[in-house]
């Protein structure tokens, strides 16, 4: 694989503008045996402490949906009354621009929860979110979470530890876009999103994101990136497969950052 304008068109984990992708998804399931349910319930970390009569209280009001990739899963401005925790796949956190680009903000995984700000305060979703590939998610309604935070403080807890988090990070990244430049910013997003997806299979299996994806998170057109990724495959610190960016050189990639 070359890094040339052609890759744009390579299936990779992509994330579809809302206006290009299918708004459908599978119907709700409450199907399945409820050890299984309990099991894809703690797959959150939030959620791994639970009982399980309190697992199971939570789920006679939660729902899983199956989503395809590409569907829409909420938009900016919907009414905040669920939080969702991704039991299996992953979810594009999008803001839309005022001039209609998306600005990927970021990629949630498996064990991850997303859509807890506007579960907590009951205000509108403030970014649009999208399935960026096949996904499960487990649809927490809001008032039953918050008779769950009201009896176990542990979770309490854990609960603000996601959303100090959440904070911390989001204070990461506009240090990151006010003080490193481009170069640096793709280096690091890779190594985190390494990290997060575990060393060991980043290394076998790679990471799979597109150049698109990529510069929306760091903040650079699709044409810089195309050149940063190839420099790099040229000094042997990664390499392109299928779609993936592996890292053959960690220590390199760390000490550009």
């Amino acid at each position: 694989m070359t890094f040339s304008p052609s890759l744009e068109s390579e299936r990779e984990l992509r994330v579809p503008r809302s206006q290009d992708t299918e708004q459908s998804h599978s119907p709700p399931s409450r199907a399945g045996a409820p050890a299984r349910r309990r099991e894809l319930l703690r797959n959150s970390a939030l959620f791994s402490h639970l009982n399980d009569s309190e697992a199971d209280a939570i789920l006679a009001e939660a729902r899983v949906v199956n989503y395809a990739e590409g569907a829409h899963i909420f938009a900016k401005g919907d009414p905040g009354d669920s939080m969702m925790a991704v039991l299996h796949g992953q979810v594009a956190i999008n803001d839309p621009s005022s001039d209609g680009r998306q600005v990927l903000l970021t990629v949630f995984r498996e064990g991850d929860v997303f859509g807890e700000m506007a579960l907590i305060d009951g205000k509108k979703r403030s970014a649009n979110a999208t399935a960026a590939t096949a996904c499960d998610l487990l649809v927490v309604p809001r008032q039953p979470f918050l008779h769950l935070l009201e009896r176990r403080p542990d979770v309490s807890i854990g609960f603000m530890i996601v959303l100090c988090d959440r904070l911390r990070r989001t204070n990461q990244q506009v240090e990151d876009f006010a003080f490193l430049g481009l170069e640096r910013r793709v280096a690091k997003v890779l190594l985190r999103l390494a990290d997060e997806m575990d060393q060991a299979r980043a290394s076998r299996q790679g990471i799979k994101i597109s150049q698109r994806a990529l510069g929306k998170l760091v903040g650079g057109s699709r044409e810089r990136i195309n050149k940063i990724l190839h420099d790099w495959r040229r000094s042997g610190i990664i390499a392109v497969e299928n779609g993936s960016i592996r890292i053959c050189d960690r220590k390199a990639l760390t000490d550009l950052v």
